[in-house]
């Protein structure tokens, strides 16, 4: 198992994340996919969190993640 050093701390929280559109129905595709994407990565790059795999499907998101004990997961 990987361990991530904060200042004063030693963790590894890592977490499955599922998000979905409302009634499942397929909207993120062509420009709204990248656009998604694109959002997704700037803000957990902005938050100094990992995405250790992700897939982006026409209706649901998949990320796992390894988030710094300061930001909580909601």
């Amino acid at each position: 198992m990987v361990y991530s050093k904060g200042c004063h701390t030693i963790y590894s929280h890592r977490y499955h994340v599922v998000w979905a559109t409302k009634y499942r129905h397929d909207v993120l595709r062509g420009k709204l996919q990248h656009r998604v994407r694109e959002i997704i990565r700037q803000t957990c790059s902005e938050l100094g969190i990992e995405i250790i795999k992700g897939v982006l499907s026409k209706d649901h998101v998949h990320m796992f993640i390894s988030v710094p004990p300061q930001h909580a997961l909601s």
